[in-house]
């Protein structure tokens, strides 16, 4: 954090305590990304299920190792918060940017049944759970501007059916040490974009069957 970003963060902590602020707006302005109601709730309900999960408020090792990653404590109430916050926003991001049922099948040159029958039939497409007013929504990693990441119809239909999202989004968009692109570790969308031939799925395969059995 820089010496702006932190009196940034003290300013509008201090105008959340004298009430000049409210709280999603005082996060706003501490994290330069906007936070809103809808995301602080889902951050609440996490920490619910945190609290069922760990009482004593321990963190999970996958949480704890991101937060060292980041440069943040791991110790206690506000490194929870902390996971929380990270965890709703992210979700909000992932619905936020997806896309819709529509527009999948408008990408891919197929009418709504192939596009169900991709989804929940063959694993094809990687859908989330809840449906909103939208509808069914598709993450974006998984598409290019022309159509599916390239060989991902055969990496998607091998994850674990009850992934979190959080967790195949992790899986597809964080760099691998084993995956490089120009001599730089890769995510498997980057390189399945990028580098990959058929030759290469059974390394891409064995990356995610690793990275979903931590």
């Amino acid at each position: 954090m820089t010496d702006t970003d932190d009196r940034q963060a003290r300013g509008a902590a201090a105008q959340y305590a004298a009430g000049a602020l409210s709280f999603e707006d005082a996060l706003t302005r501490t994290v330069e990304h906007p936070i809103d109601r809808a995301t602080v709730a889902t951050a609440l309900e996490y920490l619910a299920s945190l609290c069922a999960l760990q009482p004593h408020g321990a963190l999970s090792r996958h949480d704890a190792d991101l937060l060292d990653d980041a440069g943040f404590t791991d110790d206690g109430e506000q490194a929870s918060f902390a996971v929380a916050l990270g965890r709703a926003q992210t979700m909000s991001d992932l619905r936020r940017t997806a896309l819709t049922a529509a527009e999948v099948a408008d990408l891919l040159t197929v009418k709504a049944p192939r596009v169900r029958q991709l989804t929940s039939i063959e694993h094809k497409l990687w859908a989330l759970d809840d449906v909103d007013r939208r509808g069914r929504l598709y993450p974006k990693a998984q598409f290019t501007d022309t159509g599916m990441v390239p060989y991902l119809d055969q990496i998607l239909p091998q994850l674990p059916a009850d992934l979190h999202p959080l967790t195949v989004n992790a899986v597809l968009t964080l760099p691998r040490v084993d995956l490089t692109t120009g001599g730089h570790p890769a995510s498997v969308v980057e390189f399945l974009t990028s580098a990959a031939v058929e030759k290469d799925l059974p390394l891409v395969l064995e990356v995610v069957e690793r990275a979903t059995s931590l």
